[in-house]
């Protein structure tokens, strides 16, 4: 029988790496880094100039002075209580004034309280009720 020696109790296997050879490739892979920021930020910093020369001039919006928008083109809004205020003198003037809806049909609108005064007179219309539809044979299905 072979005997055996008392294995070493030290925590780590203390053959397989050595620390002056991880510290190195520390030190190596660290300055392999820097040299490769020292020749890529110069690069960029040239490329970003490049480019911008070469960038075309922004283009300037600038409005006609005689020319209204295409009917069906959304306007652009700049005061949004103006254009409400605008909106809400348009719908006033619909509600409080005579006009043709569709003369062809012979169809106007009035004043709201002009027809509210008529239908407080008068009352309201009365509309002949519909005639009942027959319920269908076999069930409905």
């Amino acid at each position: 029988m072979t005997t055996h020696e008392p294995a070493d109790r030290g925590g780590y296997e203390k053959t397989d790496a050595h620390a002056g050879a991880t510290i190195r490739a520390g030190l190596y892979i660290l300055g392999s880094m820097f040299l490769t920021a020292l020749l890529v930020v110069p690069m960029y910093r040239f490329l970003v100039r490049r480019e911008a020369r070469e960038q075309p001039r922004a283009a300037s919006v600038l409005e006609p002075a005689g020319l209204a928008p295409a009917p069906g083109v959304p306007r652009l809004v700049v005061s949004e209580p103006l254009a409400l205020a605008e909106f809400r003198a348009q719908e006033d003037a619909l509600l409080t004034s005579y006009g043709w809806v569709e003369k062809d049909a012979g169809i106007a609108r009035m004043p709201v309280d002009e027809a509210m005064k008529i239908v407080a007179e008068r009352g309201l219309p009365k509309f002949p009720a519909p005639a009942p539809t027959p319920a269908p044979k076999g069930g409905g299905r």
